[in-house]
């Protein structure tokens, strides 16, 4: 647990999102992308509104953008395993709840509940 909460305190910016070499087609029939050489760009994609957003990313910027979308990955990954550790923990807690509960007054017999 110890780690995972100095993952979540590192004080390093990230941007939210991935950040991957996109390769596709334009559409224009006379393109060389048509022939199979694919337009490449490099993009940061996130959810925003529901909808899947690319943002292409300028040469000057992609090697901080690359370790700031790393940074968030590492923060999400971090913060699940919190999040299941205190589910974890909170269970247990329950449990030792449920074991020393006892039921007060004590329901005498052939009375109705």
């Amino acid at each position: 647990m110890g780690r995972t909460v100095q993952a979540l305190q590192r004080s390093g910016p990230m941007v939210q999102g991935s950040f991957y070499l996109l390769r596709r087609k334009c559409g224009k029939p006379n393109c060389r992308c048509a022939s199979g050489q694919l337009h490449a760009c490099w993009v940061l994609t996130r959810s925003e509104e529901g909808k899947d957003r690319l943002y292409c990313v300028p040469k000057d910027q992609r090697a901080r953008i690359r370790k700031e979308a790393a940074e968030y990955r590492r923060y999400q990954r971090a913060r699940a395993l919190l999040v299941k550790g205190h589910a974890q923990l909170l269970a247990l807690a329950d449990a030792i709840a449920e074991h020393r509960l006892r039921v007060w007054p004590q329901k005498k017999k052939g009375q109705p509940p």
